[in-house]
């Protein structure tokens, strides 16, 4: 079985709240077979930093953990004080991310676009809707089946909300329902699941693959403006198609942006 670990940045607040431009929503598969080893080693990796293989360890926090960083709006509860050992933090966190047997598959929400289309809808609904589809895909060409785990809060950290009766009955049309405009997606053979980031590793690696890329999308970057995307997100995306010189081609299974109509005014697709 496999198991689809989600997590989002960015949010769905209006632009008059201050909301960002993009929301993403990624998922992080793992197959149950490889993730006590993937929580160990991550476990570890806590253990020799903080004392504590049960913090939890997300990008926000990775990133304001940096001594460098004096803002006092950029907090950490994760906080070093020696530059040498974030620095070999970072890294060791990177190499994890690099190494672990993982494949992700984000969704792109452009707001501004999605709400000149649908001025009255969530663009939650739509990012969790199209992963669904993708993983149900992803099953399909491996034969397995799986289940979806998620955080049910959303949101910014000074107002974050809980999505969990929402979402539990868009996960329920997907699964059930073959009358609409979404795939069926039998194969996932659970209800959403929902358990907080601080107490879900997996939750907390989808979190560290996500984060990249909204930050490309989000600074409106090209492709070698941002490590992390390049060398750490990108490689993990998940596709089913290869081009005539054998290379994977990242299609829209493992990157989906939506809508379509304003993928031209984004770097990354130029």
């Amino acid at each position: 079985m496999r198991i689809l670990y989600i997590d989002e940045s960015g949010d769905t607040a209006s632009f008059e709240q201050g909301g960002t431009k993009i929301l993403v929503l990624t998922g992080c598969i793992i197959d149950e077979k490889d993730k006590r080893d993937i929580e160990l080693k991550f476990r570890e990796i806590k253990k020799r930093y903080y004392q504590n293989p049960d913090i939890e360890i997300k990008s926000n926090f990775l990133r304001y953990a940096n001594p460098k960083i004096n803002d006092p709006e950029k907090t950490s509860p994760i906080k070093l004080y020696d530059q040498e050992q974030y620095d070999s933090l970072q890294l060791e966190i990177q190499n994890f991310l690099k190494d672990i047997p993982t494949k992700i598959i984000s969704v792109i929400i452009d707001k501004k676009g999605y709400w000149a289309k649908y001025p009255s809808q969530n663009p939650y609904h739509a990012a969790y809707t199209f992963l669904v589809e993708r993983f149900q895909t992803y099953l399909e060409n491996n034969d397995a089946s799986g289940i979806c785990i998620i955080d049910p809060r959303e949101g910014r950290v000074v107002d974050k909300k809980f999505i969990d009766k929402d979402l539990d009955k868009v996960h329920g049309r997907l699964q059930w329902s073959d009358d609409g405009y979404w795939k069926q997606c039998s194969r996932v053979i659970e209800k959403a699941l929902f358990s907080d980031s601080e107490l879900t590793i997996g939750i907390q690696v989808a979190d560290l693959y996500c984060y990249p890329v909204f930050n490309v999308f989000e600074y409106n970057k090209k492709s070698g403006e941002y490590e992390w995307f390049d060398k750490i997100s990108k490689p993990k995306l998940y596709f089913h198609s290869k081009n005539t010189g054998g290379e994977a081609i990242i299609d829209s299974t493992g990157l989906k942006f939506f809508p379509t109509e304003t993928k031209k005014d984004f770097r990354l697709y130029e």
